[in-house]
């Protein structure tokens, strides 16, 4: 299987981002864009600290960091 291109990641959040609370599979794809999104973060050696690394991946991904903080903070929560 290919690489995703940081355009691709950011053409398919765009896409099931707003779909997410209604979806299950939207929900679980996104969920998996931020995980690479993290990983890909993590490999930036240019930068020292944390949210230098994930400012910088979630730029080149194109995806809103409001979203991606609202998406950990949906995924980690407990269900009600």
């Amino acid at each position: 299987m290919d690489r995703l291109d940081d355009e691709d990641i950011g053409i398919i959040w765009g896409r099931h981002y707003p779909k997410r609370a209604e979806d299950a599979s939207s929900m679980s794809l996104c969920v998996t864009l931020a995980m690479i999104i993290k990983q890909r973060a993590k490999t930036l050696d240019q930068y020292s600290d944390w949210p230098a690394k994930l400012e910088h991946a979630l730029a080149a991904a194109h995806v809103p960091k409001d979203q991606f903080d609202t998406l950990e903070t949906e995924s980690t929560s407990e269900p009600t």
